[in-house]
């Protein structure tokens, strides 16, 4: 106990400073550098990436539709959900300021992550692509590819554990033993798994548009619901922002250093954005535009932070669920239980879909990256970890889990942001280039 008690306190104070001035730095120095990409082209950003849906099919490997929704798999996930409420039950409303402040510099972060994956990647032996952080880092300082691989790949196993202990705590609100839904999630996974990255596409193409959509559906009918309060809980969000929170009902009240601290960090962990996780399946996209592959990073972020976690925090607040107390593993779904069995039903049905999503990606994305290091052994040896820390985290439940994403999380990020500022004049070159020729005409949007 006085081991994991020092694990958390570092890792708190880590989160308190140091990582969010490297997050909120990092991304602004990539934003400036490449000409303030996610503002200046956020119209071609949406219509290359909903263009790219119209025609995702790929003769060789995946599309770059389907690279990015395997992606957003990995991202829309219990950080929509419970990491909002985990953030709004701990920080207040001005929590939400800063998961919008995290989220806009996590856009020229994924930017980065999807363009460096594409630019960097080699095909091995088999014709198959070989990218991530892991190769571009390694460009740099060779034992810097690997440290990321390791802390990723330790953060990777431990999100998939985190998210079947979502569904496992969800599920069990409706009777259900957390030994059974753990099960029956290491068994989907390890069918997804032995499928390899065709079958997690085949499940994310389909699963992620539907459930997100379905999610924000609900969302706009219970906000509508409660549309009085709209107005007074935007005000909240940017009042508390830089004040912090007084105690109010059975909220105990945050101070601002905490309102920053878990905005930033629940930003964070509903997008990844920093941690360079999203390369990975990047890296495997059918593109020969490093720049545009980018433009898929950014829309990540957008639909994950800036409207998905957006809904979630709108629906707690106008409900005034965050003013009961109750842990910010529940709020989200207790505001969508304000309409009755129905809305809690599908606000713990979606939790489910966003979990198994989440899990299914990361599996997937830690085989193929322990795979390009040390090869296909290594790649079973990940595979067997993951589904460990699957049932893990599904018997211990999210709540006891959620602490060590924080922990993964800062190291993945602190070696990755350090060693993409090496690569930022030539992401300057390259996104230059590829809108002064998109400009003339000489790439098809």
């Amino acid at each position: 106990m006085a081991i994991y008690n020092a694990i958390m306190a570092f890792t708190n104070w880590m989160w308190t400073f140091p990582i969010l001035a490297l997050l909120i730095g990092g991304g602004l120095v990539i934003t400036v550098a490449c000409d303030f990409v996610q503002i200046k082209h956020f119209g071609y950003m949406l219509k290359a990436t909903f263009g790219d849906a119209a025609h995702s099919k790929s003769e060789e490997g995946i599309s770059s539709w389907s690279a990015m929704v395997a992606t957003l798999a990995n991202t829309i996930g219990t950080g929509n959900i419970i990491g909002v409420g985990s953030a709004i039950a701990l920080g207040g409303p001005g929590a939400v300021f800063w998961m919008w402040v995290i989220g806009f510099v996590a856009m020229a972060l994924k930017y980065s992550e999807a363009l460096l994956g594409v630019y960097t990647r080699e095909k091995d032996a088999n014709g198959q692509w070989r990218g991530g952080a892991n190769i571009y880092l390694a460009k740099i300082w060779k034992p810097l590819g690997w440290i990321w691989a390791i802390t990723c790949c330790f953060g990777m196993a431990i999100g998939c554990g985190v998210h079947t202990g979502a569904i496992s705590s969800s599920v069990h609100t409706f009777g259900v033993p957390s030994l059974i839904t753990t099960v029956v999630c290491c068994v989907i996974i390890v069918l997804v798994i032995l499928g390899g990255l065709g079958a997690l596409v085949k499940v994310t193409d389909k699963l992620v548009p539907a459930m997100a959509i379905i999610y924000m559906a609900a969302g706009t009918l219970l906000i509508i619901l409660n549309i009085q309060n709209l107005i007074p809980a935007l005000i909240s969000v940017f009042t508390n922002a830089f004040t912090g929170t007084a105690a109010t009902g059975g909220f105990a009240g945050a101070a601002l250093a905490a309102t920053i601290k878990n905005g930033c960090s629940r930003g964070v962990y509903s997008n990844d954005g920093g941690n360079g996780s999203a390369s990975i399946l990047h890296a495997q996209a059918n593109t020969n535009e490093p720049v545009k592959q980018g433009m898929f990073g950014i829309f990540e972020v957008f639909m994950c932070t800036m409207i998905i976690c957006t809904f979630s925090a709108m629906v707690i607040l106008v409900t005034g669920t965050w003013e009961t107390g109750d842990p910010g593993s529940v709020l989200a779904i207790n505001a969508f239980g304000t309409i009755g069995l129905p809305g809690r039903l599908l606000a713990s049905i979606s939790l489910i879909l966003f979990a198994a999503s989440s899990a299914l990606s990361m599996s997937t994305s830690a085989g193929i990256l322990a795979e390009s290091l040390l090869g296909k052994a290594a790649k079973r040896i990940m595979q067997i970890l993951v589904v460990v820390c699957c049932f893990i985290g599904g018997t211990i439940g999210v709540d006891a889990a959620l602490p060590w994403v924080d922990f993964g999380n800062m190291w993945a990020i602190l070696v990755h942001v350090i060693g993409i500022m090496f690569w930022v004049p030539k992401m300057r070159e390259l996104t230059l280039d590829f809108f002064d020729r998109l400009k003339r005409g000489e790439i098809q949007e």
